[in-house]
């Protein structure tokens, strides 16, 4: 399947790898769009310089990504590739002198067009860029005073000349951008385009102008890029989402499971419960008050979450579960209630390597998938304790007697 552009994706605003989202649109940048919608990485931008609102001291994970697109059908999914990169957002806008052209006349879209002009630049000369253009794809709205903006960033749209002349008169109409009818004259369709690069794209703007190509969107503001040094801002990380290669078998540094086969055979209508312990790292069927199973999993990585609670299993799929956003199959998928994490089979390479679901060796999921059923509870917790099984059988064996005051006869 031909590919025609590559996207830059923050991952960890990707959902969990048991979500049933379906990226959605008829072109690339909408399918990019769609993936990314609930990005929380949002910018205030006003004549104070910018702000990150989400994380301003911490990175933000991008990885490159293309997506497969089928002719013959609705469907499309992202293929990861394994470059990635860190890139610290709040120290590409270093201090407000970028925005001195700006005033208290100036109209939320000018801000925004200042901010996409700095963002540009500062990928511009970066490694990101490889001899192509680096625009950022994002949705925005004016401030509530009307002199600011706030963006929400989607993505980072990797495109040489061709392939983005190719976008603009493919998709006029699908998107807008911040680029106005007299720059176009006074430097032709071709050139403007080049020029565009420097900026960036915009979806779903909430503006009084019509998102169009090339419409006319403020007044004539002078255009003056500012170069910002990205060193320490921007450097190549490992891709926390594996390529798509095909698999010969699941990793598991550990090897260290605990399985009672008798328990387990003697007692399949005992109440059973599961508990994963997050600082361990540890996962536990509980059969009685005995501990029955005993294995490592993967939990969260960095940037991602697994929601701590008592979670009912609502969803048994012993073959055919996969994930359309991370192309990964889920075996012996077992969904914690209405959310998009479940226990399954995946690599456990010795540290919380997930995108939110509770990994588990190929060799036990099998074993625990047969010894649970729907309705059974599972606890993920931050940390447990085991011994507390026996204090509770402890506690099931003390006979509690009520002391009365003794009558005294009269």
């Amino acid at each position: 399947m031909k590919h025609n552009a590559t996207f830059l994706g923050p991952v960890d605003q990707l959902p969990a790898e048991g979500s049933d989202f379906h990226p959605s649109g008829t072109t690339e940048i909408e399918l990019c769009a769609s993936l990314f919608s609930e990005s929380e990485i949002w910018f205030d931008v006003s004549l104070d310089g910018v702000t990150v609102l989400s994380n301003p001291q911490e990175s933000e994970l991008f990885q490159l990504f293309s997506l497969k697109l089928n002719e013959n059908s609705a469907e499309s999914a992202p293929e990861w590739s394994d470059k990635a990169f860190e890139i610290h957002l709040q120290n590409l806008f270093p201090d407000a002198s970028a925005f001195d052209t700006l005033s208290d006349a100036s109209e939320p879209v000018d801000f925004v067009r200042r901010f996409l002009e700095v963002f540009g630049s500062s990928l511009s000369d970066s490694e990101i860029g490889n001899q192509t253009a680096t625009l950022p794809l994002i949705r925005w709205q004016p401030g509530e005073d009307e002199n600011s903006a706030r963006v929400q960033l989607l993505g980072l749209l990797l495109a040489d000349e061709n392939q983005f002349a190719s976008f603009c008169e493919s998709n006029e109409g699908e998107f807008g951008f911040i680029f106005e009818d007299a720059e176009v004259q006074a430097h032709g369709v071709r050139e403007a385009i080049t020029v565009l690069a420097l900026l960036g794209i915009t979806l779903g703007s909430v503006t009084n102008a019509e998102a169009g190509l090339f419409q006319n969107a403020a007044k004539k503001k002078e255009m003056r890029i500012q170069q910002v040094s990205y060193q320490n801002s921007i450097r190549q990380a490992p891709a926390p989402i594996p390529s798509q290669a095909p698999k010969s078998g699941y990793q598991d540094v550990h090897r260290d499971a605990y399985i009672n086969h008798d328990l387990l055979t003697a007692s399949k209508d005992a109440k059973k419960r599961i508990v994963v312990d997050v600082s361990k790292q540890r996962a536990y069927l509980i059969v009685g008050n005995t501990i029955a199973l005993d294995t490592a999993v993967s939990t969260a990585r960095s940037g991602k979450y697994t929601p701590r609670g008592e979670f009912k299993i609502t969803e048994r799929v012993k073959t055919g579960k996969t994930s359309t956003i991370y192309g990964c199959n889920l075996p012996y998928w077992q969904r914690l209630g209405d959310s998009a994490v479940g226990l399954h089979i995946g690599d456990l390479p010795g540290y919380p390597a997930s995108a939110g679901c509770i990994r588990l060796p190929e060799s036990v999921a099998p074993i625990l998938f047969e010894h649970t059923s729907s309705g059974i509870t599972v606890e993920v917790v931050d940390s447990w304790n085991p011994a507390s099984l026996n204090q509770s059988i402890a506690q099931q064996n003390i006979i509690v007697a009520q002391v009365l005051p003794q009558q005294q006869e009269g």
